[in-house]
């Protein structure tokens, strides 16, 4: 686990998406690449990022999952289907990555409250 200091010293907009989402360096230029080309189906993905489709499958998958990538069902008129894939709204991403990051900081208040805590029982069991 790396430290919030290194954390903070690394920290610019990819890793935002890596720190939030759990994103790798693969998905970022996956999200990035949808934002750029809108709703998008795979096979686009691929050829425009030179991956696999299987490798890009996997990304969205992981994005849809972390709720930053939508898919989308589309009917072909002669019958079937394909899906496309979009980012969602980057409004929407920051409120929840600043109510996340609330969330986080409250938390880790309390974990310093206890730490304080704790080491005062100690002091006093050490006199």
């Amino acid at each position: 686990m790396k430290s919030i200091k290194e954390a903070i010293d690394r920290l610019n907009c990819d890793n935002v998406l890596e720190c939030f989402y759990g994103l790798n360096e693969a998905d970022i230029a996956i999200f990035n690449t949808l934002r750029k080309l809108g709703p998008t189906r795979i096979e686009k993905i691929s050829r425009e990022i030179k991956k696999g489709e299987n490798a890009v499958y996997k990304s969205l998958q992981k994005m849809m999952m972390a709720g930053i990538v939508v898919r989308e069902k589309k009917t072909i008129e002669d019958g079937g289907y394909y899906y496309v894939y979009r980012a969602e709204n980057i409004e929407r991403m920051v409120q929840e990555m600043l109510n996340l990051l609330e969330r986080w900081y409250r938390r880790m208040k309390e974990v310093i409250e206890e730490f304080i805590e704790i080491s005062r029982k100690a002091e006093v069991r050490m006199r």
